[in-house]
């Protein structure tokens, strides 16, 4: 799978600040429900944010998490405007919020600004086929260890960071965290700042070529 950094955002974030209305949220507070209607969008500014489904019976599967810096709820744009999932604060937040009419006419006062915002819609595309790529996988280490082998050869460094890898895995960065970690106790990478050294890439693949969907 490619990668794609979260760049370019400047003028979208600086319109989210000037018109936007800011939130400042604890770790669990619901954002949205799945089948709201959907009439604000959110810049998220500092923390992650869950997006899950829920069953009639209570359960509940996690789909992703996204990181600061990021877009939520760009069903605002969609027709009709509906929520397509659940999301609550993964951690304490704090976000921009703008409804639909005030983004289109920041973007018809500024080009910058929805040339960005298309770029944000095309990376969430590119996201999406990751998490559906990697969500074929039922835990965390399979995830991960499929993502390394992807993106390594033997004794090659791979060159991202945790949040970076959460963000394309749809996994929250403590849970990268913990199974980079166990990979590096079993020898398999050696960690880095900023980056990683696959040591045992065939290993990494008996965490995930065998798994049962």
């Amino acid at each position: 799978m490619s990668r794609k950094r979260s760049d370019g955002k400047e003028h979208l974030e600086a319109a989210f600040r000037k018109y936007g209305k800011t939130c400042v949220y604890k770790a669990g507070k619901q954002l949205f429900m799945k089948n709201d209607d959907a009439d604000e969008i959110y810049f998220l500014q500092k923390g992650s944010v869950r997006a899950y489904l829920l069953y009639p019976d209570g359960t509940e599967r996690t789909l992703c998490y996204v990181e600061q810096g990021n877009l939520v709820g760009e069903e605002v744009t969609g027709i009709p405007p509906k929520r397509i999932v659940c999301v609550d604060a993964a951690t304490d937040i704090v976000i921009s919020v703008l409804n639909k009419e005030t983004l289109m006419a920041s973007g018809a006062e500024d080009d910058q600004i929805s040339r960005e915002l298309i770029a944000l819609y095309m990376q969430k595309i590119e996201l999406l086929t990751n998490w559906i790529f990697y969500g074929q996988f039922s835990n965390n280490r399979a995830r991960i260890a499929c993502f390394l082998y992807d993106h390594s050869e033997e004794g090659r460094r791979v060159d991202y960071t945790q949040e970076e890898i959460a963000a394309v895995t749809g996994m929250s960065r403590v849970s990268v965290s913990k199974c980079l970690r166990l990979f590096a106790d079993e020898g398999l990478i050696e960690k880095k700042y900023g980056y990683l050294r696959v040591i045992a890439r065939d290993s990494l693949k008996e965490y995930f070529y065998d798994q049962e969907f």
